[in-house]
């Protein structure tokens, strides 16, 4: 049964014990009082490490059992100590408690914590966080301290599955930034469009609730082509289709897609459809649309010296941190074109889950592609989406039996911290994982349309206009020609540099261009090492063709 203490309010209390110390603070002992030490000796005893493992270490008040783990530690390891109660920390500190070699945190600096794991992460040493309780003072922020302990797991295994993306798309991203940068000049800017639209805009992505929606305007006999009059049309690249087979032509088009195949989804196009690609998106849609009809943005795909100096050109478009979701992107520049903040806008189609055999709205590349393909051992359903190892079973805002994925739970968790307070942002979506912006049914938003008298022109964009840095672009690509060249002549023995000023020059020129190796398995940080050098001399002949 635990002790209660009496004394004044708040104030910490050391306690002598037959077997050391104790602590009571707000009338509860934090230590046994017979054994202070024995239970969190034990839980370090007992504890499993592997290389590479960030320990938080949760109010450690009097610092029991940290020894004990600093002599256990496996190698690339690293002890965090957490406390919340500004009391117990000062208590602490008081106590002439010493963290050599730890890194400790302060209550004020426990919500950078995630940002601090990811750049620890970055380093490659570290790959997974454990948790240790080292009293019962973590009952007093029990709720903080698990949503602490999931943001620093989440931030840490952001960073690797970063790098698992890079791995697979990286040289690919790189490729296409550098072939697309060639028809930046000839673009239409993002930038006209921003604080342009003075009408209410729907952004389309292609989950169900897209279907849902168009067939409840049909119910509600609202044309498709009214709908394309009094609104400003986005859809992403997969929900292009699925408009166009009910008569609309969208305004504009996102696609972020590195690879071929969302090539498909562009497929009888409408001439003239503008599109807004990500700069590190497949070239090939560019070259069906035409440079007139194509606005560029920059998913930062990957950190480094390299894309900071390119962000600091003119030239580059706005730069957007990566969603992971083009849904999201598409959000996120919605809320950038509109006028003012009192032009709404509407979101269906981002259901960031499925139904049992269905995983996209009708006529979206993925249900296309099933039909394509049918056959009695693939049928058109999809089932395995639902059914296969990863997916979760949820109920969704209506109450329906859906299923998702972690990866599409962590997109409706990213939408929701990126958007949940922005005004006049509306789900009109019937299903999908509950978003945390006012919803409205299909009835309120036909109800709510602008009347005939209140309808701005379609175009409310000025038109002619393009990108007025054509010799920079050409400027910027010609001294990144010119730098690869000299890589090459440095790896390849065609210099009068040797030794350490050899080294030195090829690290001054490779180690600041991280696209060439950022692809790597071990690419998070530029290496010297033969290996990892003689990797960036193969990639120097591919982009210097792109280039």
């Amino acid at each position: 049964m635990e002790e209660i203490i009496i004394q004044k309010p708040c104030v910490v209390q050391k306690i002598e014990t037959p077997q050391g110390f104790s602590v009571s603070y707000k009338e509860h002992l934090l230590y046994s009082k017979y054994n202070p030490s024995k239970s969190i000796i034990t839980a370090v005893e007992n504890l499993n490490l592997i290389p590479g493992t960030i320990i938080l270490c949760i109010a450690p008040v009097l610092g029991y059992g940290l020894n004990e783990l600093k002599n256990k530690l496996p190698e690339n390891c690293q002890i965090v100590l957490c406390e919340a109660e500004q009391a117990l920390y000062d208590f602490y500190k008081a106590e002439g408690f010493k963290a050599d070699g730890l890194i400790e945190c302060a209550p004020s600096e426990l919500s950078a914590l995630p940002l601090k794991l990811y750049e620890l992460a970055k380093s490659g040493k570290y790959k997974r966080v454990i948790r240790l309780d080292m009293s019962a003072g973590v009952q007093f922020n029990s709720d903080f301290y698990n949503k602490l302990f999931a943001a620093c797991t989440d931030s840490v295994m952001t960073f690797w599955k970063n790098r698992i993306t890079l791995t697979r798309f990286g040289r690919r991203y790189s490729k296409n930034l550098f072939e697309n940068f060639h028809y930046l000049s000839d673009s239409k800017p993002i930038t006209d469009y921003f604080n342009s639209i003075n009408k209410p805009i729907i952004v389309f992505g292609a989950g169900e609730s897209t279907q849902t929606f168009l067939s409840g305007l049909l119910r509600h006999h609202a044309p498709c082509n009214d709908i394309q009059s009094k609104y400003f049309i986005l859809c992403v690249d997969t929900a292009l289709q699925p408009l166009l087979k009910n008569g609309i032509t969208p305004d504009g088009v996102f696609v972020e897609e590195a690879q071929s195949v969302i090539i498909k989804a562009f497929t009888g196009t409408p001439k003239g459809t503008h599109i807004f690609a990500g700069l590190s998106s497949i070239p090939n849609i560019l070259h069906r649309a035409g440079a007139a009809n194509i606005s560029f943005f920059f998913t930062e795909y990957a950190d480094g010296s390299f894309f900071d100096s390119l962000k600091s050109k003119d030239f580059l478009p706005p730069a957007n941190k990566p969603f992971g979701s083009v849904g999201l992107t598409a959000v996120y520049y919605a809320l950038k074109f509109r006028k003012d903040n009192t032009i709404p806008v509407y979101v269906t189609g981002l259901d960031f889950s499925y139904s049992s055999g269905i995983t996209h709205t009708k006529g979206a590349l993925a249900h296309t592609l099933r039909l394509a393909n049918n056959t009695r051992l693939l049928p058109v359903a999809n089932y395995n989406a639902a059914f296969s190892y990863g997916s979760d079973k949820i109920i969704d805002k209506s109450g329906k039996t859906l299923y998702t994925t972690v990866t599409l739970k962590s997109y409706a968790a990213m939408f929701n911290s990126f958007f949940a307070d922005v005004e006049n942002l509306f789900d009109v979506g019937e299903s999908g994982i509950k978003l945390d912006i006012p919803h409205k049914d299909i009835d309120c938003f036909v109800a709510n349309a602008p009347r005939n008298d209140e309808v701005v022109l379609r175009h409310c964009v000025a038109e002619g206009r393009s990108n007025p840095f054509d010799n920079e672009i050409k400027d910027f690509l010609a001294t990144e020609h010119s730098a690869l060249e000299h890589l090459r002549d440095l790896l390849t023995g065609n210099t009068e540099l040797t030794g350490e000023a050899l080294l030195e020059e090829i690290k001054k020129t490779a180690a600041p261009r991280e696209y060439l190796y950022l692809h790597f398995a071990d690419g998070w940080q530029f290496s010297t090492n033969q290996s990892f050098l003689n990797r960036i001399r193969t990639e120097i002949d591919f982009f210097l063709k792109n280039i």
